[in-house]
């Protein structure tokens, strides 16, 4: 109201002023006892909501507690029937069987909590991907084929292979002060690199490995770590081990490649555990030789290259059961006997057994082709004995660290292998290098016998790998889960056990937190920009 224009008494001004100044007041005390009202209500509800909260979790937890108690009695009668069966049988027959194990499940085996499929259909679809290779989609199929049409999902059988995967890596490790750590690291598309230690007991390994003289199996030994990084500086894997040293003890001995990361990282370790014995794996120490002589000058390079030609112009000849074997990639001075021996066998081959293998063809036409496709290898003929040599003294020195272990006696053994070899005196500094790597992987005078091959977490590898392959995007992501799944007797009481303990959720979070956004959806919301 505007006060110096109006017309109206002061008087009845203030009388308006007052009744307006009262009505607000009465309204703003309205509002604030309906908040009032609201704020009673709220408490009242909340006190009601935690009550009921409280009642539903105490009855979530008899629940659970009688659908445990119902599945172990449903397992035991199942078991019960089965020797009960059993019984009936060799009573009526003359011939006696063998009980019957409580982990050979068939498809009557009761199911684990919250989920439809029983123990055995889950055993054997993870047991057709980590055993047999299968892929999901072809695990699901079988299944549908040989067992009944209502089968696993591809997606639901890829939720099992990973969750028990998470739970063998997550499940608590005996701690214990004789552990053999076996190290490296695998890297796929993209920038990430998954450190991987695959442990072994140094008492389980000689008494269950060294004295059969043989190699280590998957599950000799377990996965203790497995962490994923985008940079792996010594100082990072130094770190990743004595966090594990704390969990489950300080190794014994640590074995891996000469990686500058993973030598720097294992020897910061070493300088806080003096008696830790840090050894060099004898496969790649050997590759490692082999390629530095190899290719110190351009003629086995040269003759790798003549090699791969010859492949592409024999395979689609009559010849092509004669081309040479293909070469790989990656690691090929692992893998070198197949082509040295093939080189050999073609140089020494008779003319005679190749009339008899192609009987449709004219000799003059065998001959004049053989010599047109294999002639380039007359010249390597002296070459290639001299590798073979360079290949049998490593394999020598393999064979030994990986039957017998490395010891002072490994160094004696090794210079009898020699003395049935002629070796020529261009191959001395080489055959001096061989000599050197016992040298030093032995001047910590260990008093027992080492194990010095890191093999088994290179197949592990190879597996891992072997899954990756049919990704759209070859990057880490939770198929890593395979490599400490791989390490597991597969048991119905493992599956049992990982099923109830690991949810999907707990595995989604787990994917979510190690990887983030994976490669595959980046790229899906790139390209539907």
């Amino acid at each position: 109201m505007n006060h110096s224009n109006s017309t109206m008494p002061l008087s009845r001004q203030l009388r308006y002023e007052k009744e307006c100044r009262q009505k607000w007041k009465e309204n703003a005390a309205k509002k604030q006892e309906k908040i009032r009202q609201y704020v009673e209500k709220t408490r009242t509800l909340k006190k009601s909501r935690d009550r009921w909260r409280t009642k539903a979790q105490k009855s979530q937890q008899q629940v659970r507690f009688l659908e445990q108690k119902v599945y172990h009695l449903e397992l035991e009668l199942f078991h019960l029937k089965q020797q009960l069966a059993s019984s009936t049988t060799t009573s009526s027959s003359e011939d006696t069987t063998p009980p019957s194990d409580p982990d050979d499940l068939d498809e009557h085996s009761p199911s684990p909590f919250h989920h439809r499929y029983s123990l055995s259909t889950i055993s054997i679809s993870v047991k057709q991907v980590i055993l047999a290779g299968h892929s999901y989609q072809g695990a699901s199929t079988s299944i549908s084929i040989f067992s009944s049409p209502s089968s696993p999902h591809s997606t639901t059988i890829k939720s099992w292979v990973e969750r028990l995967g998470l739970y063998e890596l997550q499940r608590p490790k005996e701690k214990r002060d004789d552990w053999i750590f076996i190290a490296d690291l695998t890297l796929e598309l993209g920038q990430e690199k998954a450190f991987v230690i695959y442990g072994i007991p140094y008492q389980y390994w000689s008494t269950h490995v060294l004295s059969q003289r043989r190699a280590l199996t998957y599950t000799d030994g377990q996965i203790l770590a497995l962490e994923v990084t985008t940079e792996a500086t010594g100082e990072w894997i130094e770190s990743i081990l004595h966090s594990l040293s704390f969990q489950i003890g300080t190794p014994l001995q640590i074995i891996s490649d000469h990686g500058s990361n993973l030598k720097k990282g294992i020897q910061l370790f070493q300088s806080y555990h003096p008696r830790l014995y840090y050894t060099y794996d004898v496969t790649h120490a050997m590759a490692n030789l082999l390629e530095k002589q190899l290719f110190s000058d351009d003629l086995f390079p040269q003759f790798l290259s003549d090699c791969h030609h010859c492949l592409l112009q024999v395979q689609q000849t009559e010849f092509a059961f004669a081309s040479p074997p293909p070469q790989r990639s990656q690691c090929r001075f692992f893998n070198l006997d197949p082509l040295l021996h093939w080189a050999r066998t073609m140089l020494s081959i008779p003319l005679t057994l190749l009339f008899q293998l192609l009987p449709h063809y004219p000799t003059e036409h065998i001959s004049r082709r053989f010599f047109e496709k294999f002639s380039w290898l007359f010249p390597y003929q002296k070459h290639i004995q001299l590798w073979s040599t360079l290949l049998h003294m490593t394999r020598s020195i393999e064979t030994i660290v990986k039957t017998q272990g490395l010891n002072s006696s490994s160094l004696f053994l090794f210079h009898k292998s020699l003395s049935s070899l002629d070796i020529p005196p261009c191959l001395f500094p080489f055959k001096h290098q061989l000599f050197n790597y016992f040298y030093t992987q032995l001047s910590s005078h260990p008093p027992y016998p080492l194990l010095a091959t890191s093999d088994i977490l290179e197949s592990l590898f190879g597996r891992y790998k072997y899954f990756s392959k049919r990704c759209p995007l070859k990057e880490l992501r939770s198929l890593l889960l395979t490599i400490p799944l791989s390490t597991v007797n597969l048991t119905p009481q493992f599956i049992k056990d990982a099923l109830m303990t690991v949810s999907n959720a707990d595995l989604s979070q787990w994917v979510n937190h190690t990887f983030g956004q994976s490669m595959l959806s980046k790229r899906k919301s790139l390209f539907s920009f």
